[in-house]
């Protein structure tokens, strides 16, 4: 994959943080002209290099709750059975590990729907060998908050101040919310485009602008709308993506998950009872090995695994066919759903 230059790493390093901000802050934070900055973050979008999107986050409208599955799969089918969950409406992320013929990925599920989905669905796939499914508890950081050391930490505060409310929102798997037709298409809209401007968006839903600004805002603060930029780190100078899960002793508590959570390469880390998981992106192995040494030493730590991403079939909700992201046409059939079938209600704004 093409390296790029520093400037254009800045453009989509501020993009992560804020996949919305105009153009004008963008070229604020990095000290340049705003059709500089325009012109480049203009060109990075239409050849896909980074992209924006949305999608609803199923903890905060329904009853489903985020898990982490692990299936091994026999060698030759692993890449089927990878193609297979990325294509479900339940998974955000889906990738393949090379330390084992192992796929991993991010699904959201509610209590009634397990067995459905494993024994009757995941079960039947050719290839499948085992699986774990374990519930995701609580999120120190969603990709949202990863900051690559590409800007400072004042810049990256200037584009915003936080994750959009993503982490309560995730931790709390409760209801906050309820969707409307109005909320939903705007919603779908900005899947499509996450970048589209207010006034695109209230003339595709024939409301006002002051409708889709409150909307808009309402939804991502609280946690029900996810707003992301999707690249991958290698165009970023950080080409090492590794799965890393530790277990830690009960006087750890939050310890080995917050200091992960507050590393420049991790992109995000959560737990799962006693068991603590992190994606870290780095430029080398060697740094890897640096940043798995230092964990290790960790107080409570008491085992650590890791293993390096062999392939991404889908990321953030974006779908991959052999390494190449789908354009947003090709998407449109794929559109992230684990909330289609709960039913839309008033909206109270």
């Amino acid at each position: 994959m093409e390296q790029l230059d520093a400037l254009d790493r800045q453009i989509v390093a501020a993009l992560v943080r804020n996949g919305r901000a105009p153009w004008r802050l963008i070229a604020e934070v990095l000290g340049q002209q705003e059709r500089t900055v325009a012109r480049r973050g203009n060109k990075l979008l239409e050849s896909g290099v980074v992209r924006t999107n949305s999608f609803i986050n199923p903890a905060t409208v329904s009853s489903r709750s985020a898990f982490l599955l692990r299936v091994t799969a026999a060698p030759r089918e692993l890449r089927t059975v990878c193609s297979w969950l990325a294509e479900q409406g339940e998974s955000s992320w889906v990738s393949a590990l090379s330390g084992t013929n192992e796929a991993v990925a991010e699904l959201f599920l509610a209590p009634d729907e397990l067995g459905g989905f494993l024994y009757r669905r995941l079960a039947e796939v050719e290839g499948v060998v085992s699986f774990t499914l374990a519930p995701i508890l609580e999120y120190f950081r969603t990709p949202s908050g990863w900051t690559p050391e590409i800007l400072t930490k004042e810049q990256y505060g200037t584009l915003h101040r936080d994750e959009d409310g993503q982490l309560a929102g995730i931790r709390s798997g409760q209801a906050l919310a309820s969707l409307d037709d109005t909320n939903r298409s705007l919603a779908e809209l900005l899947h499509r485009n996450g970048r589209a401007t207010v006034d695109e968006l209230a003339s595709e839903l024939s409301v006002s602008k002051a409708t889709v600004s409150r909307r808009l805002e309402a939804m991502t603060s609280s946690g029900v709308l996810f707003i992301r930029a999707v690249v991958d780190p290698a165009s970023l100078g950080f080409p090492v993506e590794a799965l890393i899960s530790l277990i830690r002793s009960g006087t750890a508590a939050d310890g080995p998950g917050k200091y992960l959570a507050a590393l420049p390469v991790t992109r995000w880390a959560a737990a799962s009872g006693d068991q603590v998981m992190a994606q870290v992106a780095v430029a080398t192995l060697d740094e890897l090995r640096r940043l798995l040494d230092d964990v290790r030493r960790l107080d409570g730590v008491t085992s650590l695994r890791s293993s390096i991403y062999a392939e991404v079939f889908k990321r953030s909700t974006v779908m991959y066919r052999d390494g190449v992201p789908e354009k947003p046409l090709e998407a449109a059939a794929h559109v992230y759903s684990p909330t289609a079938n709960i039913t839309a209600a008033p909206a109270s704004r």
